[in-house]
């Protein structure tokens, strides 16, 4: 196996670091950060085709309505690229004058038959201010397509915020977070593009959020398909629920089962009959074609999971659920390229620490460790709380 690591990063990227790019700042402003001790020791905090009709003899059915398959081996040659993205970001701290800094790391893990590449993608620290996140969230949202996403321009052309857009820390983090994992995920398309298509592996759903336009979203999978590129998200996380069972418990009863259950089509028929109760259509639900539960690998570790596909041309929706299954590793009951794309997005302990002193350096701050009690309370098991 050929391991190679490679330092990128792009001109969206670059545009959002140089918005954030510390400038020494008044003596007096001080950054509070944890106590160094839990710094230094803590690491980044993770994110209309034809429907399919798949009949096989080894279907079970889990209701009058949902028929659940095992995976099949591939059947049909495509190129064996597969591109797993995930990001990470690690809070430094907070300013006493309002702002925040953090870093973000993302990577890319480029599978090749047995030769792996892996981007990665860091910004270094970054520093938001009341001074500066204005102009930042304007050029996200201007990128993503949709310039009022988080930062709109009144009656008299000033830039305001958006109400309970950009009012706190972890808002300002996860924001830049996703857009700096959207940039990565448009070079992974790229990448694949340029090689004759492939698989792209995302974490999450390929559903619209709030930081996520629709038009955005509808754009970059319209591009992958036509560059013969399937898409493939997988949830850790759902909320999806099919019958009143949520997605995670459809296998239950079925403990040894390993396969997939398409649930788009069922969705529409039961979100239909209860339409005035103003649930979600499910195309509201995901911008890709298909919504599957499925599980990788049985036993303890045997999660059912949601995966949301988009199929290129010439594809179908099982056709990149069972490539899944087949050309990646499944480490338990997971693909292992995305477990590595995690991996190699996070952040050490070490390197917080080591992104904090460049900080101070670059921009005079006073650092003052937040004062912690927990020592006191270590002996009753209170950790996490």
């Amino acid at each position: 196996m050929n391991l190679t690591f490679s330092e990128r990063s792009n001109s969206a990227i670059k545009r959002l670091v140089d918005l954030c790019y510390p400038t020494p700042l008044s003596p007096t402003e001080l950054l509070l950060t944890e106590p160094l001790d839990d710094l230094l020791y803590r690491s980044s905090t993770p994110n209309n085709d034809e429907r399919i009709d798949v009949e096989d003899e080894q279907a079970i059915t889990l209701s009058s309505s949902i028929r659940a398959h095992q995976f099949t081996s591939s059947k049909r040659i495509i190129s064996d690229f597969i591109v797993a993205v995930d990001s990470g970001v690690v809070n430094l701290g907070q300013l006493m004058g309002g702002g925040v800094a953090f870093a973000i790391r993302g990577a890319a893990t480029c599978y090749s038959g047995k030769n792996i590449l892996v981007l990665r993608y860091n910004t270094g620290a970054l520093l938001l201010t009341p001074q500066n996140k204005l102009a930042v969230f304007r050029y996200v949202g201007e990128r993503l397509g949709k310039p009022d996403l988080y930062v709109m321009q009144n009656a008299t052309g000033k830039l305001v915020p958006r109400p309970a857009a950009i009012d706190n820390a972890n808002q300002m983090q996860d924001r830049c977070r996703n857009f700096v994992e959207r940039m990565i995920q448009e070079e992974a398309i790229g990448v694949l593009a340029a090689n004759n298509g492939g698989i792209l592996l995302v974490d999450g759903a390929l559903a619209v959020s709030y930081d996520t336009p629709k038009g955005y979203l509808q754009k970059m999978l319209e591009y992958a398909r036509y560059k013969a590129i399937d898409v493939c998200a997988i949830s850790k996380r759902s909320s999806i629920a099919m019958g009143g069972i949520p997605i995670d418990m459809l296998f239950d009863s079925y403990p040894t089962f390993v396969g997939y259950a398409p649930l788009m089509e069922v969705m529409e028929v039961e979100r239909h009959a209860y339409e005035q109760q103003n649930m979600r259509a499910p195309e509201d639900i995901t911008a890709g074609t298909e919504v599957f539960a499925a599980r990788f690998g049985f036993g303890p570790p045997g999660i059912t999971f949601r995966v949301d596909t988009s199929k290129s041309w010439g594809s179908t929706d099982a056709d990149i659920i069972n490539d899944v299954y087949n050309k990646c590793q499944i480490y338990g009951g997971y693909p292992k390229p995305l477990i590595d794309a995690h991996q190699y997005s996070s952040f050490l302990g070490g390197e917080s620490v080591n992104l904090l002193a460049d900080l101070v350096v670059r921009t005079n701050l006073r650092v003052k460790e937040q004062q912690s009690l927990g020592v006191l309370f270590e002996p009753f098991g209170s950790f996490g709380k």
